[in-house]
């Protein structure tokens, strides 16, 4: 069987994870202070991992490529199931699921980084909600509107404005410029002055770390349901997961899908919104 997450990055979007504040350098003073950082706020560190090693058999979470160094590594799939050491970047939501995984010697803290956690911007919010609520309405109707645009047509037109509001958050800041003199070029431009260029832009409403706990809170949606699975676990990808014997599971995704319900009705009423927002009817009800 397969259980997806419907909507799984707008639907992260929607809950209160998020840096909603500049970030500060922060010096660890002792692993009950790395913890406590950890809950309280969102956090990204540099980490170095000696002997790592997996105590989790049914999946591997760390990807070889987002590794900056990785030594005498033993992979499956392209993850890293043991290591003599291991060097790379993450979020308290990834180390969160590292910890359950995985065994070490040592680790080291580099530098970290820590934001104010919490709700996206409002309007952004509300911008998710309003095109998530019209998608959901519009899909299978047959027919045209008012205007004489089929709502297939329309359909498709917000299904793919409710995506782009993960992908622009994500979209590469530093681009490369395209010349013409005499022929085609490209050229990179210097990656501090395009970064300064961009955070003095007075039109600019984005923040690069919002894609980032994106990703990171919808995998640790998926490896929720990877603890549970356990022996029945199959395969998963990005927003989904496949498995046997999915009697003994619905239990968890209920319970899921509870927790789920419960938060989204909480940005609502957070916001102001209406709830119907997070629960629109599609064409069968």
């Amino acid at each position: 069987m397969s259980m997806d997450l419907t909507s799984s990055y707008p639907t992260q979007l929607c809950l209160p994870k998020f840096p909603m504040s500049k970030g500060e350098i922060y010096h660890i003073s002792s692993k009950n202070d790395f913890e406590e950082s950890l809950k309280l706020y969102c956090c990204l560190f540099d980490i170095e991992i000696e002997n790592l090693q997996s105590k989790f058999m049914y999946d591997a979470y760390i990807s070889r490529s987002r590794c900056i160094q990785c030594d005498n590594p033993i992979l499956s799939n392209g993850r890293v199931v043991s290591a003599d050491r291991v060097v790379m970047t993450l979020t308290e939501q990834d180390y969160n699921i590292i910890k359950n995984v995985y065994t070490w010697d040592r680790i080291k803290i580099g530098k970290m980084y820590r934001y104010k956690r919490g709700y996206l911007p409002k309007d952004f919010v509300r911008s998710v909600l309003e095109l998530y609520k019209s998608k959901t309405e519009l899909k299978g109707l047959e027919g045209n509107d008012k205007n004489g645009v089929p709502y297939s047509v329309t359909y498709l037109n917000r299904k793919e404005m409710l995506n782009s509001c993960y992908g622009m958050t994500v979209t590469d800041i530093v681009r490369d410029d395209i010349i013409y003199e005499d022929d085609w070029k490209e050229e990179t431009p210097d990656l501090n002055e395009s970064i300064e260029k961009y955070n003095n832009n007075k039109g600019r409403f984005l923040f690069y770390p919002w894609g980032v706990w994106t990703t990171a809170c919808a995998r640790t949606s998926v490896w929720s349901a990877i603890f549970n699975l356990k022996d029945d676990y199959i395969y998963s990808d990005t927003d989904s997961v496949k498995f046997k014997n999915p009697e003994k599971h619905m239990e968890y995704f209920e319970k899921y899908n509870r927790i789920i319900t419960e938060q989204l009705n909480e940005t609502c009423k957070h916001f102001g919104f209406p709830e119907d927002y997070v629960h629109p009817k599609n064409n069968k009800g």
